[in-house]
């Protein structure tokens, strides 16, 4: 049986993994809500039908079943336990604890590419084009690929980013014949600085700037806050920031794509910082402020 290509770590609601990957099932198997319930065991229709739409919490004892019925691994089981509990713990600080194990969860999870494999970042579109197989029908149709991009590319450029992708295994072909994306999530390194990773930001910081003639203000937002901080206040927002990403990814599972947007975050120095002999009054102004905010704007 072919691997499905739907991966626990993509997800931070319990509910989206469940339903996306009995749609796939459904979709591609002809498997239905009955067919689960009878290899489950114990559970009803309408009893699953509740839970996946939000109605009804998950067992402790469903939990282990569903990710038995969902082939999990036995740190994908972990993970998909961890979500369940974020989803569906009330207290604050225990759905926070889950929120941090679920990044700590993700964080290993990560595709380190690896230096034979940095043609991905040479060109800009490679990540576009693999994160539309995730929403788009897409095998050989190269010329209309090449066009859906903006600004648009040539028909063998496409064709060369899906074989490079392939060979990364970044995308496979579902049971449907079109490329969908692998379980696979790219990081480069938290502290890569290689010249093509380089160049790929620049790229990307190129874009952005492109598309203020290229979009209109409901199609695009720029944002900058040039700020005053100490290290503390900034290794705070870099751990909000860090927050903020994986936000941005339930916010991704809870609606359809039908296009694929770019979103940069950038923080850097703009002065060297000042060195200077703390005094009393110096030490409690830090400890009561990190940060003085002089400038707030988007367009």
């Amino acid at each position: 049986m072919r691997k499905i290509p739907i991966s626990v770590y993509n997800y931070t609601d319990y509910r989206k993994f469940l339903n996306d990957y009995f749609d796939y099932l459904k979709k591609t198997r002809g498997i239905i809500l009955q067919d689960i319930c009878d290899e489950v065991k114990d559970v009803t229709t309408g009893h699953l039908s509740a839970v996946l739409h939000g109605k009804n919490n998950i067992s402790k004892r469903l939990i282990t079943a569903f990710a038995k019925y969902c082939r999990l691994k036995k740190m994908e089981t972990e993970y998909f336990k961890t979500m369940v509990a974020y989803n569906q713990k009330k207290k604050l600080e225990v759905k926070k604890a889950s929120f941090d194990k679920l990044i700590s969860f993700r964080k290993s999870c990560v595709y380190k590419v690896s230096t034979h494999s940095y043609q991905y970042y040479e060109r800009w579109y490679h990540s576009a084009i693999r994160a539309m197989c995730e929403f788009m029908d897409i095998k050989d149709d190269y010329a209309g690929l090449a066009k859906m991009l903006v600004p648009s590319i040539r028909a063998h450029e496409a064709k060369n980013s899906l074989t490079l992708l392939s060979e990364l295994e970044l995308i496979e072909p579902g049971e449907d014949g079109f490329f969908r994306p692998t379980a696979k999530a790219i990081d480069s390194g938290v502290h890569d600085t290689s010249i093509t990773v380089n160049n790929f930001m620049v790229s990307m910081l190129e874009k952005a700037k492109e598309s203020i003639d290229k979009f209109g203000l409901s199609e695009r937002m720029l944002s900058w806050n040039t700020v005053g901080l100490n290290q503390a206040g900034y290794d705070e927002i870099m751990k909000k920031i860090i927050e903020f990403r994986y936000e941005v990814g339930k916010i991704v599972q809870k609606h359809s794509a039908d296009r694929v947007y770019q979103i940069n975050i950038q923080a850097f120095p703009l002065t060297k910082p000042l060195v200077r002999a703390e005094t009393t009054a110096d030490s409690q102004r830090s400890s009561e402020q990190d940060g003085v905010v002089i400038e707030e704007t988007s367009d």
